[in-house]
This record gives C-alpha cells, structure tokens and sequence, in this order.
C-alpha cells in the first residue's frame, strides 16, 4: 500500500494538469506564400471571413482583402488565358497574335501586388482577430509536496 501510494504522489507530482484549452486562435504559417490554420485545418479566405464575422474591425480588415484576393485571381486567370491562347495557337501551327500575350502579361503583372496587398491585409486580420479572442482560462495549474500552514502536504497552486 505504501509503495502504492508514493509512485502515485510522484506521478502527480510529475505530471502537468491544465484547466481549459487555449483560444481558437488562427496561425500564420509561411512558406511558399502564406496559409492560415485554424485547429489543423486550412482556412480560405471565404472561411477567414466567415470565423471573423465576430469581430467587426477584424472582418472590416479581411473583407478588404478578400476583395484583393478576388481581384487577383480574376487578373490572374485572364492574363494565363491571354498568354495560353497565344502560345496554343503556335503550337498548333497558326499565326499567333503576340499582342494577346502581352496584355496576358500586363494582367499577371497587375495580380502581383493585388497577391501582396491581400496577404499583408489578411495577416494584419488575423492579428486583429487574435488579439480580440478573450483569454479563456489557460491556465498551469501545478501540484506539489511541500510546507503548508499546518505542516508537510500537498499544494494546489493555479
């Protein structure tokens, strides 16, 4: 029983024990570009936009890029089609329009900083949305054998 009752002690005394989860924060994790994850799951920015409807400075903020990111994409997909369809054509053994390509080019152009304005937007949201989340009651609680008022025992400290 003794043996027991001390290898208890000292698990308990080894062990960490917390009271509630952290926050649902959003993580930044760059790379090749930049991606957000909330709880192990990628987030686009339509799902950005829907987590931070809680926050209106924070959703204000990704609206915005939203929009950026919407503008990018679709300058991004005319100026790969303007390119393609050039380049398709000379393959195929037709007389290609260059001017095509090169307006295709000046749409990919315009969807470069369209990119970087909705990644600087968006991060500088999430940031806002982190810093709105109410800390929740994280907290160590820690369990250890030590001098009481009454003598020797066991101290809960939170």
């Amino acid at each position: 029983m003794r043996f027991l009752f001390i290898h208890a002690t000292l698990i308990l005394l080894a062990a960490n024990i917390y009271g509630q989860g952290l926050a649902d924060t959003i993580h930044i994790k760059r790379g090749y570009g930049v991606s957000f994850y909330q709880k192990n799951r990628k987030l686009s920015p339509k799902s950005l936009l829907n987590i931070m409807a809680s926050n209106p400075e924070a959703y204000k903020e990704m609206k915005y890029a939203k929009g950026k990111s919407d503008a990018a994409g679709v300058c991004g997909f005319i100026g790969g089609f303007f390119i393609g369809w050039p380049i398709g054509t000379a393959i195929g053994g037709g007389d290609p329009e260059w001017s095509l390509a090169a307006i295709g080019a000046l749409f990919v152009v315009v969807s470069i900083p369209l990119s970087a304005d909705y990644k600087k937007h968006t991060i500088r949201a999430v940031d806002i949305y982190n810093s709105g989340l109410k800390d929740i009651g994280y907290q160590e609680v820690e369990l250890r054998l030590g001098v009481t008022m009454n003598g020797i025992g066991l101290k809960l400290n939170y």
